[in-house]
């Protein structure tokens, strides 16, 4: 530890945060740290995110996914959470500025300089850790840097019984928040407890689902994302945000035409969001599923009052900005969702599914009939690796609108090898489930001349 402090900030090489160890010979852990030989790079940046982002008006922070020091890799989750949970509480001070979980986590297991996570972000402050869990108990070592000195503001370890881990969840948020912004009000200290689960099984079952439904956004991995939620709201019927989830989750099955039964599905979504929201109309999850549902119903003044809602209780919710650009797009209002789209992007940049954020501005510029200004964010969208078919065939149509016919099939050719099955009825059935205002028709027309037939 004292070696690496004294050159972290003289050499241009890539470290390994091990946490405390038992050596031989010393009768005491120390704290370790492994130099990573090679090419220590951090993962692409997705397209649209080049260089530094300018540093926002208000204290800013990115939490990173903790590191699973238990050996175990069923673990995992429980530090993933750990992170997320933390994230989740910051986020409610709305003097910060916290960066999305999603982009945050795409540092996980690489050798990463806190400067340089910094500067991908466009934040001052870089938070990581790492859990260790044994039994009944648990430790959590937690350190706090400000990225534009690289120095420690501080570093704490926690030993707990695993019971108390949402409390020792909330004492780390409040001590960051502290050591960040000393004039912190009680109002706001108070806004970002949370309301944490009953059951500490319930927790895991959902930090399980999360994994599933950020990381594989296909039909098995959905519907393993959906069971998982509905295991955890049967062992703890009082999760309010496990409710939202599984709302979403069926919301995000319905979009991508991936639901057998889309009215049931949206009956399913209905009753966990209004259930979430029953629970804890304090949530921003909560409101932000409830006004999917919406949007899917055509109530896009009730979606937008959900989603301004979920704002007003977390001003940094990324996925708020998304679905209150989406509103006011099916509202038809594109001009106003542009914006929207824009702010979830900064909040999450390196988000695997900032995709979709891309996507619907392409899709924003589209129902204005600006088809070059829609090319290029599509082209942006389809250039991330977890891009499902929903971007390509949006690119297609656009470019069908502009007549560069043999991209266009080209395009279609790429729609294609995703879902295999993609017809004129796929796109009513998804693009043309939100309405008059979705252009529906001119996406069809768009991927006629690109060839599409049926």
């Amino acid at each position: 530890g004292m070696v690496y402090e004294g050159v972290r900030d003289r050499i241009d090489v890539p470290f390994e945060d091990l946490g405390e160890q038992a050596v031989k010979n010393i009768d005491r852990p120390i704290w370790v740290w492994r130099w990573i030989a090679g090419d220590g790079a951090a993962p692409a940046i997705p397209a649209g995110v080049e260089g530094a982002l300018p540093l926002p008006d208000k204290p800013s922070i990115a939490v990173l996914s903790f590191t699973n020091m238990s050996g175990d890799p069923e673990q995992e989750f429980f530090a993933d959470g750990m992170a997320e949970d933390i994230i989740t509480a910051l986020s409610k001070y709305h003097w910060f500025f916290v960066i999305a979980r999603n982009s945050t986590f795409t540092y996980k297991g690489k050798p990463v300089k806190m400067q340089q996570v910094a500067r991908e972000l466009g934040v001052r402050y870089v938070l990581e850790g790492s859990i260790q869990r044994a039994d009944a108990r648990i430790r959590v070592n937690a350190q706090l840097i400000d990225a534009s000195t690289g120095n420690h503001i501080w570093a704490e370890r926690y030993d707990r019984e695993l019971g108390d881990i949402f409390a020792l969840q909330d004492e780390i948020t409040e001590t960051i928040a502290t050591a960040i912004e000393p004039e912190l009000g009680a109002v706001e200290r108070e806004r970002a407890l949370r309301k944490p689960p009953g059951n500490l099984d319930a927790w895991g079952l959902y930090q399980r689902g999360l994994w599933h439904f950020y990381g594989d956004p296909t039909r098995d991995g959905l519907a393993e994302a959906r069971r998982l939620f509905e295991t955890a709201c049967d062992l703890d019927p009082g999760f309010a945000v496990a409710y939202a989830d599984l709302a979403w989750a069926h919301t995000v099955e319905i979009t991508l035409g991936l639901t057998v039964d889309a009215e049931a599905s949206l009956g399913d979504a209905t009753r966990a969001a209004e259930r979430a929201v029953a629970l804890d109309d304090r949530d921003p999850a909560a409101r932000f599923a409830l006004g999917r549902v919406h949007m899917l119903e055509h109530a896009y003044t009730r979606a937008i009052a959900e989603m301004e809602a979920a704002l007003d209780l977390n001003v940094s919710f990324d996925r708020a900005y998304y679905g209150l650009g989406m509103a006011l797009m099916y509202a038809g209002r594109p001009n106003e969702s542009i914006s929207q789209f824009e702010r979830a992007m900064r909040l999450s940049p390196r988000s695997p599914r900032s995709w979709t954020y891309r996507q619907m501005l392409g899709q924003a510029y589209f129902n204005l009939a600006r088809y070059e200004e829609a090319m290029a964010w599509l082209e942006k969208a389809i250039q991330i690796p977890s891009a499902p078919f929903m971007p390509f065939a949006h690119a297609a149509a656009a470019l069908g609108q502009l007549d560069r016919l043999e991209e266009a099939r080209d395009m279609l050719a790429e729609v294609r090898k995703r879902k295999p099955d993609f017809s004129i009825d796929t796109v009513r059935n998804t693009v043309g489930r939100y309405g008059r205002f979705s252009c529906v028709d001119e996406v069809i027309n768009g991927l006629s001349k690109a060839g599409l037939t049926e």
